[in-house]
């Protein structure tokens, strides 16, 4: 009887797929435990995006049924957060909340927002730390 090792590659790749089902088995749970928390609550959260560009913040938020005027949007030095009734033939009225903490600092005052086709954008200029100093 000869018994014959796996080659590397072969390992490798049965691991990569065992990790591959276990962050599908990761996704599936945390999407149900949100659907699960949002109906406890009543509120849906969100789908959004957070990139920066150069010097800015860019925040995208897909919020279908909501009213521009409806919408509160509050923020911080370091956050994001919105809250705004949702009315879905689906799934009835309900509200939107999210409260999204952001990788660097913001100044609100440079803050601007728009509502259009479902989607909430805020853009907001970076908080600047420090200065450069010329050498001579």
């Amino acid at each position: 009887m000869s018994y014959r090792r796996k080659p590397l590659w072969r390992i490798l790749l049965d691991e990569f797929r065992r990790i591959e089902e276990e962050m599908s088995r990761i996704e599936d749970e945390f999407i149900r435990r949100i659907k699960e928390a949002e109906g406890m609550r009543g509120c849906i959260t969100p789908l959004h995006n957070l990139y920066e560009s150069g010097d800015e913040i860019i925040f995208t938020a897909d919020m279908p049924g909501s009213n521009k005027e409806e919408i509160d949007l509050r923020v911080g030095e370091n956050y994001i957060r919105i809250e705004a009734p949702c009315k879905s033939p689906i799934r009835g009225e309900r509200k939107y909340l999210l409260h999204v903490e952001l990788p660097v600092e913001i100044d609100p005052t440079s803050v601007r927002a728009r509502y259009k086709d479902g989607v909430l954008e805020v853009v907001a200029r970076k908080r600047l730390r420090g200065f450069r100093i010329r050498v001579e």
